[in-house]
């Protein structure tokens, strides 16, 4: 029987099909406008699941909606993930446990539970995360920046900047107003994961999740090439599957 995988973003949401014969697959960005349909045609299309699971950092409006489409389909209870003080050998050492991201804590729980070392998980979405797990499965603490998409808008709606193009992020020194912020949007976001993996003993590995993880895992490796690198774009899924309330 297959199980439905949903990580509810602030922008989409994203989807997986878990089975044993496939594994984790078929995995799709659904926007919020058109979620009745898309959860009709998943009930339509595979038999009858038997674990919903879900993952939810958006407005408690958008899970309800999501929550009552499922419903009209079946009677089984979907799982919502919450964050937890220990789970699969990571131990959370936030100051309050379940007020962590859950989002956060399933990433690290899939990194560690694949990679069981030091590690650094990087996710770049809405918000850049960094949060450092300890060689003994402890989560030390982490950082929540501004991800590039909030880093541009910020510029453009706080200063008198206007109608800039959008160029690639590169280390090149601009030379204009537009590859200036392009190019100090890229060193915010990799100036940040290199500050902290130097301040830090033992990094073995960076664990990169989102829709940039291979261009900061290009950008990264000449740097520190002694660090393993491991890119899983859909990081928070693969830990939803692991997790059990």
């Amino acid at each position: 029987m297959p199980k439905f995988l949903f990580d509810c973003g602030n922008t989409c949401i994203k989807f997986a099909l878990f089975t044993e014969e496939n594994g984790l697959s078929q995995h799709q960005f659904i926007d919020y406008s058109v979620l009745h349909s898309f959860v009709t045609k998943l009930f339509n299309l595979y038999p009858m699941p038997d674990e919903i699971k879900i993952s939810s950092v958006t407005k408690v409006e958008r899970l309800s909606t999501l929550l009552a489409n499922i419903a009209e389909f079946t009677d089984l209870k979907p799982t919502i993930a919450s964050s937890q003080k220990d789970a699969l050998g990571l131990i959370n050492q936030y100051d309050i446990p379940e007020t962590l991201g859950i989002d956060r804590w399933l990433a690290m729980l899939a990194a560690w539970d694949i990679y069981r070392e030091s590690t650094l998980v990087v996710d770049l979405g809405t918000a850049l995360t960094i949060d450092y797990i300890t060689p003994e499965g402890k989560f030390e603490g982490g950082l929540i920046l501004p991800g590039i998409k909030s880093l541009r808008d910020a510029l453009l709606k706080d200063t008198a900047i206007r109608n800039i193009p959008e160029l690639p992020y590169t280390s090149e020194l601009g030379h204009n107003t537009s590859s200036c912020i392009s190019s100090g949007i890229h060193y915010a976001v990799v100036g940040s994961i290199l500050a902290l993996h130097q301040s830090l003993p033992n990094v073995k590995s960076v664990v990169l999740s989102g829709g940039r993880a291979k261009w900061l895992k290009d950008i990264l490796e000449p740097i520190l090439p002694k660090t393993e690198y491991h890119v899983h774009k859909h990081l928070v899924l693969e830990g939803l599957l692991r997790f059990q309330s």
